[in-house]
């Protein structure tokens, strides 16, 4: 009778994670865009022509990307504790995570924000603004840079789960 080893299983489902991972980034990576992505209708903002910027709509998505990759995170955590302690992809893509669990984050303030000013709730002067934008930035940076790493990484874990 042949056994499969269960740390195979636990790359498998590591494997399952970084491709829901990648996903979720996918979805963040559109929000991000309708917000900061170049568009006419933010230079010429004729409301008969072009729709408004529905902010309590991308702040939803935003809140739930974050959900969905704390819940990665605690996965991620979980598999380290049980039996991938040793396993550098795991640890490289749970700071690569939490990286992005502080972007999106940073994001989702400035969303809140903006619907609020948007519905007339509180003034958001564009000095708050553009100090939450650089600290965006910077989250932004954080978990671009890891990028290039976390494909070198999961091309290795890859490869290695092939060979056994």
């Amino acid at each position: 009778m042949i056994h499969e080893d269960p740390g195979r299983n636990l790359k498998k489902e590591l494997n399952l994670i970084a491709v829901r991972i990648n996903a979720l980034l996918t979805q963040y990576i559109e929000v991000h865009d309708v917000v900061f992505k170049f568009s006419l209708r933010k230079i010429i903002p004729l409301p008969f022509i072009f729709k408004a910027t529905d902010f309590s709509s991308l702040h939803c998505r935003a809140e739930q990307i974050i959900i969905e990759l704390n819940t990665c995170d605690q996965q991620i955590c979980n598999f380290i504790e049980n039996g991938l302690s040793g396993e550098r992809f795991a640890h490289f893509l749970l700071k690569y995570c939490q990286a992005l669990v502080n972007a999106v984050s940073l994001l989702r303030v400035i969303l809140h924000q903006l619907y609020l000013k948007s519905q007339h709730l509180c003034e958001y002067t564009w000095k708050e603004y553009d100090k939450q934008v650089k600290l965006y930035d910077k989250a932004v940076s954080v978990y671009t840079t890891m990028g290039d790493e976390l494909n070198i990484l999961y091309a290795g874990f890859n490869r290695q789960m092939k060979s056994q």
